[in-house]
């Protein structure tokens, strides 16, 4: 069972992942930001799973990116989730501090997919705990 914090987490992800759709829906010119809020809502569903696994240290309030990418690290039932998550946050900067990125359809889609990609393998295992 999950614990009330990862709870959060978890309801966090689910908000960010239906407004990402919702934005790219009813703003199709702006469908990059919906890549930022998938990053977030990976985020989020990362914490969830990190907050309650025994042999990470994870205090979502006070952690740093670094941090969690650490602690992905110690988790090897996440498979190639870290280098998923990796891709999304990396595509999330370049929307977000790099003027000159043209985000596409292309773009949009593998950002669909990253964060499919993630929910798939983490999921799973909250409902476990």
């Amino acid at each position: 069972m999950m614990s009330a914090r990862a709870a959060l987490c978890y309801e966090k992800y689910l908000a960010n992942a239906s407004f990402a759709t919702a934005l790219a829906v009813q703003f199709p010119d702006r469908a990059d930001w919906s890549c930022v809020l998938q990053f977030y809502a990976a985020l989020h569903l990362m914490n969830a799973y990190l907050i309650d696994k025994s042999i990470v240290n994870l205090d979502p309030l006070n952690v740093i990116h670094d941090d969690r990418r650490q602690a992905m690290k110690q988790c090897p039932e996440l498979r190639d989730a870290p280098k998923r998550f990796r891709e999304l946050k990396d595509l999330s900067e370049r929307v977000r501090y790099d003027a000159s990125f043209i985000f596409s359809e292309t773009h949009r889609q593998l950002t669909v997919d990253l964060l499919a990609r993630l929910a798939a393998i983490v999921e799973p295992k909250l409902r476990r705990s």
